[in-house]
């Protein structure tokens, strides 16, 4: 299974896992896992959720088995039965029967709004995947759209390279992202959406050759409707304490392996498919929930802001309002394995930081709930980069 899992990363398929036993390829008639179903319904391919049982409410679509040399046309059939408390089920037509054996391992992707089946446990589909000239991967590299807009922006980035050292256009930690965000042209603003046409833009400094800092994935506000604390003011007066200016503040980083020195942590409940922010309380050895974020909606925005990044490292000197810049590097990464988000914050791989204070004694003002991550991580996350020098 590493060997399958490892060669779908290489080329940036994410798949839904399903393994065949004797009685269901027989009937080519499976249970559609747990996996399966988030998959399919993150892909906006099917909500099984949403599914009423019985023949009345079955779903046909087409589908296609990839073998080495051919896309063979097959129908899925996806369905909750009215026996058997409705498990949701899947139909990959009769000619699974003769692609795939017992018990091998079937990588579902949708590609396009289309559902194709791989038989992993096959080493011609293998192979097949390194054959840039094979009907399948053909299909996943003409899916991978943005290539004439990287080149566009590659040789943009090339151009402010070859200026060598800019100054910042703005002090400060922002300065690095503003100032080359300025001369690409892009105007500065708020919105979720990636920065260059559809390319998001990461800049991060570099004073000895390697990156130190995490950066920033995506900010999201937690759903407060579901957090007992009710909103910001309410989680700083929970959670803050008087900083130095003598305001009630929460700076801090939250992470999965366990409590910061303010005992904060994230916990994923899954159950309800909730990451959360909890406080262990030392005097009681109590865990109070906080603060609530919808695990599938962190997904999608993760996925929609990183579908292409451009990571680009600059070196750096002097500081305040005289720091000056050269870009001379950048990562290219590709459609995030979502899939992974949930060990990587166990883990710890993945962070929170709080970043708010109170401005009134009814306003709280936040800088974001900032999801982070180390740059020599990226690899947990996403396929393998592109890694292009700027000068």
């Amino acid at each position: 299974m590493a060997t399958a899992l490892e060669m779908l990363t290489r080329h940036a398929i994410e798949a839904a896992l399903l393994v065949p036993t004797p009685t269901g390829l027989e009937k080519s008639i499976f249970d559609a896992t747990d996996g399966l179903r988030e998959y399919l319904a993150e892909r906006g391919y099917h909500d099984y959720a949403s599914q009423g049982q019985g023949q009345d409410h079955k779903v046909l679509k087409q589908a296609y088995l990839v073998r080495p040399h051919s896309l063979e046309p097959t129908q899925v059939s996806l369905y909750r039965p009215t026996t058997k408390n409705g498990d949701p089920r899947i139909w990959l037509g009769h000619p699974v029967r003769s692609y795939a054996g017992a018990f091998n391992l079937l990588a579902l992707t949708v590609i396009d709004g289309t559902l194709y089946v791989l038989n992993m446990s096959d080493p011609s589909v293998q192979v097949s995947l390194d054959d840039a000239g094979s009907p399948f991967r053909k299909l996943v590299d003409r899916a991978d759209h943005g290539d004439v807009v990287a080149s566009e922006l590659l040789d943009l980035l090339r151009q402010i390279s070859s200026k060598g050292y800019l100054r910042t256009l703005r002090p400060g930690d922002t300065g690095i992202g503003f100032t080359l965000e300025t001369m690409l042209g892009i105007s500065a603003n708020s919105k979720q959406a990636p920065d260059y046409k559809g390319i998001e833009l990461k800049a991060k400094r570099s004073r000895v050759g390697t990156d130190t800092n995490r950066s920033t994935l995506f900010s999201k506000v937690p759903n407060w409707n579901l957090s007992p604390v009710g909103n910001a003011l309410g989680l700083l007066k929970t959670r803050g304490y008087v900083d130095g200016d003598g305001r009630l503040s929460l700076y801090h980083t939250l992470s999965g392996r366990g409590p910061n020195s303010l005992g904060l942590a994230l916990d994923i409940d899954a159950e309800n498919d909730w990451l959360r922010q909890v406080y262990h309380d030392p005097a009681t050895r109590r865990v109070v929930h906080d603060v609530t974020w919808e695990i599938p909606i962190l997904k999608s925005d993760l996925a929609a802001k990183h579908r292409q990044t451009f990571w680009v490292r600059a070196m750096c000197r002097g500081a305040g309002q005289d720091e000056e810049f050269h870009y001379v590097e950048v990562k290219r990464t590709r459609r995030p394995m979502t899939a992974n988000f949930v060990a990587l914050v166990e883990a710890g791989i993945i962070t929170v930081d709080y970043a708010l204070h109170k401005k009134s004694e009814t306003r709280a003002r936040d800088h974001g709930y900032l999801f982070k991550i180390h740059p020599d991580n990226l690899g947990a996350l996403f396929p393998p980069p592109e890694i292009h020098a700027l000068s």
